[in-house]
């Protein structure tokens, strides 16, 4: 993300509103861009459903249909985002392009039929209309392509077309959507989804022809190249899972509870809960853009010019020096941004207690919001933490981060789920609290011992992985050289 990071300051270097006003808007979308588009599209839907007067069961049952495929396509893919990630940034590391292209449809294939596999699983034997189903399915792939395509939208620094993207599918699916609400030219659940698959659709499109118009097709690329790299990097993958499932995870606890209600047989999901965690989330939005625009362009000057006077045959006090230099920027910059996400935290707490209860949501869902809120705080920490971290290619420390959050949200929102609807939400802030302690903890006893993991960590002899993702991998190249 440095990469983008660096064109985004370019705008803010300006100095004009226009600059400014530019500058977040693309960094709200990039670091946010998925969560963007369904809030922009749920939102509106969910007004234009109230104004034509549609039934409150159809209602929860369109809210389900999105929510279940966002949710799911962002914890099936969120793996292999990390994974394709890495791949990706070696290939243009050794400038090595006539794969990249290949490999997204690569990926797309291996996710898209695991995430076939499950949802066939999932609405087997449920009586919803096939339509409903057909569409929530097609809605599922689709976020599943958005999900990993964007990686290489940011790859190539195309802000403004991922920008662009965005918007173009929300607005083709907001006015789609009030036509056929307006004409009832189809049912209101099947023809708003309908409307919001050509969305994300033009979407997908997009950002293929981008990615396409950028890196080519080479007819000789391979597409599944990227296997190995589940052997070569199997922590980056489940430290992206673990994290992504303890987003969630509080979420489908209480699903199971009271304030769960069931749609059609076939969703379950908490409307409060989840819409008082939808605003609690936006509070770390800020800090992600500003990490992205500022703190993590000063840590990564200092950090490229640390590992290059160690691969540049720097002298000792150049190295020591340096070192020193990206640790005490590391420090710095991490007490800024929490300083920073301090400030938004109270904000949202002072906003959203006043604007919760005019909305009409009872005291006990704004103190949910309110715990979640801190909760967030939190979160948005150690994800700052575990991102530098990586920088240093501290993968098993990362993982121990993202490990104890999962574990952490898990043991606690059980026990909230026993103890009952009181302890919602504070379930969440104690998870994150630790996971937060956890974070710091491994951060400072890295940056203890940085020397034995920069110099003596790693092995001495680098082997080619030989497991089964590489034989899968063989066979696939094989077969598609036959053809």
């Amino acid at each position: 993300m440095a990469g983008i990071g660096f064109e985004l300051k370019k705008l803010f270097n300006g100095r004009t509103a226009g600059g400014y006003l530019k500058a977040y808007s693309y960094s709200a979308v990039i670091t946010a861009g998925p969560f963007a588009l369904m809030t922009g599209m749920v939102l509106a839907i969910q007004v234009m459903f109230i104004f034509f007067g549609i039934s409150l069961e159809e209602s929860h049952l369109y809210t389900a249909s999105v929510i279940y495929p966002f949710v799911f396509s962002h914890i099936l893919s969120s793996g292999f985002v990390m994974v394709i990630t890495r791949y990706l940034a070696d290939l243009l590391y050794s400038n090595d392009q006539r794969s990249v292209t290949p490999s997204l449809f690569g990926i797309m294939v291996f996710t898209e039929i695991i995430g076939s596999i499950a949802a066939i699983l999932f609405f087997w034997n449920k009586p919803l209309d096939f339509g409903v189903k057909f569409l929530t399915y097609i809605f599922f792939m689709q976020m599943l392509a958005i999900w990993l395509s964007g990686v290489y939208l940011t790859a190539i620094k195309n802000y403004k077309g991922l920008f662009r993207s965005y918007i173009s599918g929300v607005v083709i699916s907001i006015v789609l959507s009030f036509f056929v609400l307006y004409t009832g030219c189809l049912a209101p659940v099947p023809g708003v989804l309908l409307a919001m698959d050509i969305g994300l659709g033009c979407i997908v499109m997009l950002f293929l022809m981008h990615i396409v118009r950028y890196f080519g097709y080479a007819e000789d690329g391979l597409n599944f190249a990227f296997l190995p790299y589940f052997e070569k990097h199997p922590k980056l993958f489940f430290i992206a899972l673990f994290y992504t499932m303890a987003l969630y995870l509080p979420n489908i606890i209480i699903w199971q509870g009271p304030m769960g209600i069931s749609i059609a047989d076939t969703y379950v999901y908490a409307p409060v809960y989840d819409v008082v965690t939808f605003y609690a989330f936006l509070s770390i939005l800020p800090v992600m853009m500003m990490f992205v625009v500022s703190t993590e362009l000063h840590f990564y000057e200092k950090y490229a010019v640390y590992f290059t006077y160690i691969t540049k045959k720097g002298n000792f006090k150049d190295i020591e020096d340096a070192k020193q230099d990206v640790l005490h920027t590391l420090w710095v910059e991490l007490r800024n941004i929490v300083e920073f996400q301090l400030v938004f935290t109270l904000i949202f707490l002072a906003l959203g207690n006043y604007f919760l209860s005019q909305i009409g949501l009872s005291p006990e869902a704004v103190n949910i919001y309110i715990l979640i809120v801190l909760g967030a705080f939190f979160l948005g920490a150690v994800q700052v933490i575990y991102t530098l971290l990586l920088y240093f290619e501290d993968q098993q420390g990362v993982l121990w981060i993202v490990g104890s959050l999962f574990m952490a949200v898990l043991v606690f929102g059980i026990i909230g789920f026993l103890m009952g609807e009181k302890t919602y939400g504070f379930t969440f802030f104690l998870a994150t609290a630790f996971a937060f302690l956890a974070a710091y903890a491994r951060a400072v006893y890295f940056c203890n011992r940085i020397d034995y993991f920069v110099f003596c960590s790693r092995p001495v002899f680098y082997h080619e992985p030989e497991g089964w993702f590489s034989k899968l991998a063989n066979l696939l190249q094989k077969h598609a050289v036959k053809e």
